[in-house]
């Protein structure tokens, strides 16, 4: 799901009766490098194709303020992907519970997750 599908009370919600996400997607910046809403995009396809419950923040906002949204809804995975982990082959793993931070190889990121759930 892409967070711009909702409005505040259907976020609400969805949240307040169980239906958390497991996964945040937190594009860096997606309007000003395509690159990057691409990626966001394909990863949120791939996530969601192998059963995870995914939210994409689509809003092109401040990363401080899809980190905020993140903690807030209490999704325990954050992947963030921005025009330098692309080049580097890697997505920004965050962990709510734990606080770890990790970057994980783009074509490792589902086994990866995997584990973690």
């Amino acid at each position: 799901m892409r967070l711009s599908d909702f409005t505040l009370d259907s976020l609400r919600d969805k949240v307040e009766k169980g239906g958390s996400f497991q996964v945040i997607i937190t594009p860096i910046f997606p309007r000003q490098f395509e690159n990057v809403s691409i990626m966001a995009n394909r990863l949120h396809d791939q996530l969601e194709s192998q059963g995870f419950s995914v939210l994409l923040d689509d809003r092109n906002q401040k990363p401080k303020n899809m980190f905020q949204v993140a903690s807030f809804l209490q999704i325990p995975h954050r992947l963030t992907i921005s025009g330098r982990s692309i080049e580097a082959g890697v997505y920004e793993y965050f962990s709510l519970q734990t606080n770890e931070t990790c970057k994980v190889s783009i074509d490792e990121i589902i086994e990866f997750l995997q584990l973690k759930m």
